[in-house]
């Protein structure tokens, strides 16, 4: 069932990270976040159990990284096909590039500010209702 709020998923293995971001999107209004993953594969799983609008996800992490995530997902036939907003430590440009290469909407460098992040997610939404 469709709640009106954008369904974001949120895979960082950075668990305090991952629960304040939680926290904090789940604050905002018209975004819901569904689900957390901690590992590559998790984040797999539930984009593909969740159907989220966007998920927001770390390129390093356990078992698969970000790239590797958006490569899996680029590989499978989805009803809906999330936005990917990348998060990173490193400001390597290989990498962003790599992920905005593969499909990845939009790259933030960590730290950055949350509200950044809550623009970015509400605007990327509103530009795929037109």
């Amino acid at each position: 069932m469709y709640s009106g709020k954008i369904q974001v998923l949120i895979a960082d293995d950075n668990k305090d990270f991952n629960n304040i971001l939680c926290e904090y999107l789940n604050y905002q209004d018209g975004i819901e976040v569904v689900g957390t993953a901690f590992n590559g594969v998790d984040a797999v799983d539930m984009i593909i159990s969740k159907e989220a609008d966007v998920v927001v996800l770390d390129i390093v992490m356990p078992q698969l990284t970000g790239i590797e995530v958006l490569e899996k997902i680029n590989s499978i036939q989805l009803k809906k096909k999330p936005v990917f907003i990348m998060l990173s430590a490193l400001g390597n440009d290989k990498t962003t590039q790599r992920a905005l290469d593969i499909g990845a909407e939009y790259y933030l460098v960590k730290p950055f500010d949350m509200d950044i992040l809550v623009n970015k997610i509400l605007q990327i939404q509103s530009s795929n209702q037109h």
